[in-house]
């Protein structure tokens, strides 16, 4: 599933068993490929919430959660920041990081 995070509900969002979380702007090419592998993943494995937070629309998470770059990436449990990836990873790299986190 994938949801779009606001500002009054990203902190809800992430509460979920295990969340990965993409910090993304509407402008940036890596973040479109990523994108898609985030669809493609939430079709697939429909266990695995996928939050995106459109840093343009809210900056304030962006600077809250300290987001330098995008595409950003949080593998959460629980509420818990697991991971953090900064940059386009591959469709198999973020397979892999699901896998450990989810299952690790």
């Amino acid at each position: 599933m994938i949801d779009f995070a606001t500002y009054e509900n990203y902190q809800q969002l992430l509460q979920q068993d295990f969340v990965v979380v993409d910090f993304f702007s509407e402008t940036c090419g890596p973040c479109k490929v990523l994108s898609r592998y985030l669809e493609e993943i939430a079709a697939e494995l429909p266990f695995v919430n996928i939050v995106k937070v459109n840093t343009t629309a809210w900056p304030k998470l962006g600077q809250e959660n300290e987001i330098d770059a995008v595409p950003t990436l949080f593998f959460v449990r629980n509420g818990e920041i697991l991971e953090r990836e900064v940059g386009l990873l591959s469709r198999d790299e973020l397979m892999e990081k699901i896998g450990t986190h989810y299952y690790g």
